[in-house]
């Protein structure tokens, strides 16, 4: 009886030992699967001239208001009749370049076809090819990659407008269902970069693009793709639309988005699109990526049975945030900032704040900053989301919150009194803690469904720094590659004003981030320079030459420039074969010269040199519109 006793504890001890091991085993397995992920690229066109990373966060800290007037070319198409001089359509977060303008060359787009395809759909292809830049991807060299792409949208706006021309001319385009169709959205960018993973276009309304980011990271956590390109675009082509959403009574007569304020009164629309480049966090670490930031989790729900269709549930907002935040381990005490949907309704405002402030501790020591983009470019409808993803993302790097435009007298249907919810009117820094820095982005759609997403900042390892042999005299190469000289010039003209705009730059770091991020054209040029000031001297030397012929100390322009170069295989050789022998660098670029490919990414491998902003690939653009047959 004793021993069979002891049999039964010494089982029961087992199991419960193997019970432990296995609990272990899937916290493991849970823990690789959903690691975070990482943000290694980001491009962006908003309103009034931030069609940069760089232009926008100088916008955001400096609390410009990137509402205007509608465009003078767009003027042709406002309302006239009852509609004249309607508040609702004075004015808009508008871009300030052409909508209409297009690089068809390049993207392999006859002029027809440019004509006959939305502006949306040219503005996405545009703003993915200087997202992969700004990651340091060549735009040609993922041909064949599990690359996804992941657009949000909602409006079919230039869709409608070519219906009512075929009614006029009974003619049937081909071109109008690739161009215009959502699923071309995905489908179009996933064509033209080669892009094998998956190609999806989601419309939520005004959480379109959030919806996508959040599809991205399930896409890379899965193993539908290895890289993701996500985000969300939205133009405002029309003004029947402005007209359509009037009704709705969320609109602004007074064309600003006062959100949390006694005095809120509606939303403004605004266009633009952000895209942001995604990974999984250890491989954008093995890759040697720059990471902005880090997605600690995200999630997705809708609002079901709620007062109407599109009016917001608090309590589906309150219980995905929940979640969410259980996910990223911050349910405690909540985000140390929340880029709130905040788009300046009567009804929407208090709903979304008191939702917020019932999750958050009371007692909270430092308070949880608030703010809105909205504040400041209006809503982006189908791109919101991905608008303040950017800001937040922006904001943690440059450790600052913005401050919230518009705001003066706190909305009395908020409960302010029970919460810990601070709202900067001041752009402030973000104060260090003992714990990396937190942050939310929500997103609410129209029609019910409600994206939230939670970052965290990420600590790139420093620079490699070591000294090198005649480091000093070393000559760094920048690459420069176009479909004609024409286009080589422009890339010259903006390296030039990058140049001089940004000074004490580190040419390895230069070198590094122009030469990995820029695709492989006809026309192949390379400036060698030992500095930023040498480099600069090359380049407004040849820019002063038209014919572009004369013979420039410091520029291979063809394989003549090289000829003294002997001809060696150096199949195989890193930049870190370099650092002891610089020269040989220069076998690398004259075999490139000579047109042999090269992956840079690979080249580059190991170098542990940090990606700054280079200027982007310069399109050489067209308007095509439908009057411009």
């Amino acid at each position: 009886m004793e021993n069979n006793t002891t049999d039964r504890s010494d089982i029961l001890r087992k199991a419960l030992e193997e019970i432990r091991r296995l609990k272990k085993q899937l916290e493991h397995n849970q823990d690789s699967l959903f690691e975070p992920i990482a943000i290694v690229g980001m491009a962006c066109r908003f309103p009034k001239g931030a069609s940069s990373p760089e232009k926008f966060w100088q916008a955001l800290q400096s609390q410009q208001d990137l509402i205007g007037p509608i465009p003078e070319k767009r003027t042709e198409n406002t309302l006239s009749g009852a509609w004249e001089g309607s508040p609702f359509l004075k004015e808009a977060g508008y871009l300030e370049e052409d909508i209409e303008a297009f690089d068809h060359r390049l993207f392999r787009f006859s002029p027809r076809e440019a004509e006959r395809t939305d502006p949306q759909q040219r503005l996405f292809l545009k703003v993915c090819w200087e997202a992969l830049e700004n990651a340091g991807y060549a735009p040609d060299s993922l041909r064949g990659s599990k690359t996804g792409v992941y657009a949000g949208v909602m409006l079919m706006e230039y869709m409608q407008q070519l219906a009512s021309e075929r009614k006029l001319t009974a003619q049937f385009e081909p071109y109008d269902v690739s161009g215009n169709g959502f699923s071309f959205m995905s489908g179009r960018a996933s064509y033209f970069f080669g892009f094998q993973g998956p190609g999806i276009t989601t419309d939520t309304a005004c959480s379109s693009s959030l919806v996508s980011i959040d599809q991205a990271c399930k896409g890379l956590w899965m193993g539908d793709c290895d890289m993701a390109l996500a985000g969300g675009v939205n133009l405002l082509l029309f003004q029947e639309s402005t007209a359509l959403f009037s009704s709705l009574n969320i609109l602004s007569p007074e064309c600003r988005s006062k959100s949390f304020d006694a005095e809120a009164n509606g939303t403004v629309r605004g266009e633009g699109c952000g895209i942001v480049v995604l990974k999984k966090l250890a491989d954008a670490v093995k890759a040697g990526d720059h990471i902005h930031a880090v997605i600690k989790a995200s999630g997705i729900n809708q609002g079901g049975l709620s007062s109407g269709p599109t009016v917001p549930h608090g309590p589906s907002q309150e219980m995905l945030l929940k979640e969410v935040w259980k996910k990223a381990g911050i349910s405690e005490n909540g985000p140390d900032y929340i880029e709130a949907h905040g788009t300046g309704t009567e009804i929407g405002d208090p709903i979304e704040m008191n939702s917020i402030i019932h999750l958050l501790p009371k007692e909270r020591q430092s308070p949880v900053y608030v703010g809105t983009v909205k504040s400041n470019l209006g809503h982006l409808e189908a791109a919101a989301g991905v608008a303040g993803f950017i800001k937040t993302v922006l904001a943690l790097e440059h450790k600052k919150v913005p401050g919230n435009l518009h705001f003066n007298t706190p909305s009395s249907h908020i409960n302010w009194a029970d919460s810990c919810i601070e709202i900067p009117t001041k752009t402030i820094e973000w104060n260090a803690s003992q714990k990396p820095r937190t942050a939310a982005i929500s997103s609410f759609g129209l029609s019910g469904t409600n994206a939230h997403i939670v970052l965290e900042e990420y600590q790139n390892p420093a620079p490699y720094r070591q000294e090198k042999p005649n480091e000093t005299s070393r000559k760094w190469p920048l690459r420069f590659s176009a479909r004609n000289l024409s286009c080589i010039r422009d890339q010259w003209a903006a390296f030039a004003s990058f140049l001089k705009e940004n000074e004490n730059l580190s040419m390895d770091e230069l070198s590094y981030s122009q030469n990995v991020s820029r695709a492989d054209f006809k026309e192949k040029q390379v400036i060698w320079a030992a500095d930023q000031n040498e480099a600069l001297r090359i380049l407004e030397t040849v820019l002063a030459d038209e014919s572009d012929s004369i013979s420039i100390k410091g520029l291979w322009r063809n394989s003549s420039d090289i000829s003294e170069i002997k001809d060696q295989d150096f199949e195989g050789m890193s930049f870190l074969d370099t650092q002891n022998h610089p020269d040989l660098e220069q076998h690398v670029f004259s075999d490139w010269i000579k047109g042999k490919k090269i992956d840079w990414k690979s080249y580059y491998k190991g170098c542990r040199l940090r990606k700054v902003n280079v200027p982007n690939y310069q399109f050489q653009e067209k308007v095509f519109g439908l009057k411009t047959t």
